[in-house]
């Protein structure tokens, strides 16, 4: 029992920290959008909705999010973990009774599913980082 125990709080443990990557991808091109609003409203209408940008999955988000920054590899290791990301929310609850009950299988499952969460949690900080900074862009904006 602490084994599927295990598993389950690394599954949970690598969707949640997938969901900030996404979520942060959103809120980075959201304020993109804001900083060109602001730029540019004085000279023709820009018109973006929130809406277009909050029910995007990853691949789309981070597509956009490579047109907002300049970090090529954090642009491939966002590519890179959307594998994993879709693995972790599409396929790892599907397991035959018998590899539920094989000790083996469950420890080297939860040990990939702990990887996935700990690479996930290496990436979000990086995009953390490129919300920091387009966060001070923004406000700069709004100042001038």
């Amino acid at each position: 029992m602490e084994c599927k125990e295990n598993y389950r709080e690394e599954m949970m443990r690598a969707l949640e920290k997938c969901q900030f990557i996404e979520e942060t991808l959103k809120m980075c091109i959201l304020s993109a959008i804001r900083i060109a609003e602001i730029k540019l409203s004085l000279y023709f209408p820009f018109n973006y909705k929130d809406s277009e940008i909050s029910k995007l999955p990853l691949g789309p988000l981070i597509k956009k999010f490579s047109k907002i920054n300049g970090d090529k590899e954090l642009h491939k290791d966002l590519s890179d973990l959307t594998k994993e990301r879709n693995f972790v929310a599409h396929q790892s609850l599907l397991f035959t009774l018998g590899e539920l009950e094989d000790g083996v299988f469950m420890s080297s499952e939860t040990k990939k599913l702990k990887n996935i969460a700990d690479r996930a949690t290496r990436i979000h900080e990086r995009v953390l980082d490129a919300r920091y900074s387009l966060v001070r862009a923004e406000n700069q904006a709004s100042r001038e």
